[in-house]
Formats: structure tokens, C-alpha cells, sequence
């Protein structure tokens, strides 16, 4: 209890301090560099430097394999399960690769961060109408021709109780629509770390296993291939979480 309580101190103390200034710092930069031309660099690397920075104080190691999949000459589309918020420091920190986050059109209003986002090109999500939806496989496909990964969760939110919840459909249809493939990526102890129901973190080690990349044109493309591709990823990610058991 007394380490915990102490550890509660230093998250007050020293952490948040910390965090916030970083963060406003690395919303500035990022923003500023990529308006001025230097989207590659500023949309990537001082977001990473945070990302490990922060995990570094929250007392959170990071471990990542398989990351030679990532290698493959050609951006893919990258589908990992989401157990906290320190999922998107772990990816960003550990990753390795340049990319583009598909993110909740609500994660606009965040001030700074949102600001940060929008200028370094991540794509917003906003599916009320079919035009809007190709919009977000439009946007994509332009990141992917430029050199950009594509991350996106597609649970489309943090898990309750730490399980795998049902994938919804849109990671694949821009799969399908960009003809990229796909790569399953297992994130372990962040749920452990920060479950959706805390606010307060505990120092735990985090776990990235990347998995192989799985082909899209494996599958016919229309709405019954979309299914068979996303069957296929949540099996990879169900049977790797439950290899822990």
C-alpha cells in the first residue's frame, strides 16, 4: 500500500507536471513544423519522443516483437486490439514506421492535441454517409501512396474487462479499398497498466507482438471478402491473447 500511495505522489508531483508541458510542446511542434513543410518528419518523430518519454515516466517498459513484419517494402494497413490509452504511446513510441492514426472525428475537439492532429494529416472518421465513408478510404489510399502505414483499432474503443470485443468493419474495408495488407498487432498490459475504469496508471511492462502481414486479395472484394478478412484478424488477435492463459 505504501508504494502505491508513493507512487500516487509522483504521478501528482512529478508526472502530470511533466506530461502536460511535453504534451503542449509536442502538439506545438508537430503542428508548426507540419505547416511549414516538414509534414514527414514533424506528423512522426516528436510524437514518438513523447510517446517513449511518457511511458518512461509512467514507469511502463515496452517490449515489441515481430516487428521485422513492418518490413515488408510497402505500407500496410495496421490493426491492433485497444486495452488503454497507453495503447496509442506504445504504438506511436515502439512502432517504428511512419503512419497515419484513423481516429474518432470527436478526437478533433481536444485542444492542442486535435489542432496537432488535423495539421499533421491524421485522418477523422465521420461515417454518417456513405460519401463521408469513401472519403475516409479516399484519404488513406492518398496516405498510403505517400509512404504512410495505416493504424486504426478497430474494436473502435477500449476494452471493458480486458477480452477482445468485436471488430468492426471499417479497418477492412479500407483494406480492401487501398488494396493493402493487413497487419494484426497484440498489445498486451495496457489494460493491467490503465483499464478504461481508472484514472490513476500502475507501473506494469507492456507488450507489442506485430504479426504477419495478411494479403487482401486473399479474399474476393465486396462485402462478403470484407467479413472474411475481418474473421481472419480476430482470430489472429483472439488466439494470440488467449496463448496467455
Amino acid at each position: 500500500m505504501l508504494v502505491k500511495i508513493l507512487y500516487w505522489v509522483y504521478l501528482i508531483v512529478v508526472f502530470v507536471p511533466l506530461f502536460v508541458t511535453i504534451t503542449l510542446l509536442t502538439a506545438i511542434i508537430s503542428a508548426v513544423g507540419s505547416l511549414l513543410g516538414g509534414v514527414r518528419v514533424f506528423s512522426y518523430y516528436p510524437g514518438k519522443v513523447w510517446s517513449q518519454i511518457t511511458l518512461a515516466l509512467l514507469l511502463c517498459p515496452v517490449e515489441i516483437t515481430g516487428k521485422r513484419y513492418l518490413q515488408q517494402g510497402r505500407p500496410c494497413v495496421v490493426t491492433p486490439n485497444h486495452t488503454s490509452y497507453l495503447d496509442i504511446f506504445m504504438l506511436y513510441g515502439y512502432m517504428g514506421v511512419p503512419f497515419k492514426w484513423v481516429m474518432k472525428g470527436s478526437l478533433r475537439t481536444i485542444p492542442f492535441v486535435g489542432w496537432a492532429c488535423e495539421k499533421n494529416g491524421f485522418i477523422f472518421v465521420n461515417n454518417r454517409t456513405p460519401a463521408e465513408a469513401k472519403k475516409v478510404v479516399d484519404s488513406a489510399m492518398e496516405a498510403i501512396n505517400d509512404g504512410y502505414y495505416i493504424f486504426i483499432f478497430p474494436e473502435g474503443s477500449r476494452t471493458y474487462d480486458g477480452k477482445l470485443g468485436p471488430l468492426r468493419k471499417g479497418a477492412f474495408k479500407i483494406a480492401q479499398g487501398t488494396c493493402s495488407a493487413v497487419i494484426p498487432v497484440t498489445i498486451r498490459g495496457g489494460f493491467e497498466a490503465l483499464p478504461r475504469t481508472s484514472i490513476l496508471p500502475t507501473p506494469h511492462r507492456l507488450k507489442i507482438e506485430v504479426h504477419p502481414p495478411i494479403e487482401p486479395n486473399k479474399y474476393p472484394n465486396d462485402s462478403k471478402g470484407i467479413s472474411q478478412l475481418r474473421a481472419e484478424v480476430e482470430e489472429t488477435l483472439r488466439d494470440s491473447l488467449e496463448s496467455d492463459f
